[in-house]
């Protein structure tokens, strides 16, 4: 019976490494869009995690292109502000967070089990 991890006692820590990896570059990507979010026409992106080999987690960013705000200006012309919600944007720092700490403490955790068994051995 298997519990579902690799053989490898390293795909522990080569999943997580890899997951704080994409998490940190879904949370660069996240802020890009609220940094950006007041730049007339900017088109916000996504970042879509991914299963790779051996479990690895992937990072993909995707450009959204649906149209920001029209304003009316002054002269009569129309003029497109940024497609950003921060509203959207801020609560997605939430479970992305809560992610990359989960990851982060189950990459100590398998540390402090190694060095453990170091100690033993040693």
């Amino acid at each position: 019976m298997t519990d579902g991890l690799e053989d490898n006692p390293m795909s522990l820590s080569i999943n997580n490494v890899s997951a704080l990896k994409a998490l940190s570059t879904k949370q660069a990507t996240t802020a890009n869009n609220i940094a950006n979010s007041q730049t007339k026409e900017f088109k916000k992106s996504r970042t879509v995690l991914e299963e790779g080999n051996n479990g690895a987690v992937t990072a993909k960013n995707q450009p959204v292109n649906t149209p920001g705000t029209m304003i009316n200006q002054a002269d009569g012309s129309l003029e497109e502000l940024s497609n950003v919600d921060l509203v959207e944007e801020i609560t997605n720092f939430i479970p992305t967070k809560h992610a990359y700490e989960a990851n982060l403490k189950a990459l100590q955790s398998a540390n402090e089990m190694e060095q453990s068994t170091l100690d033993l051995i040693g």
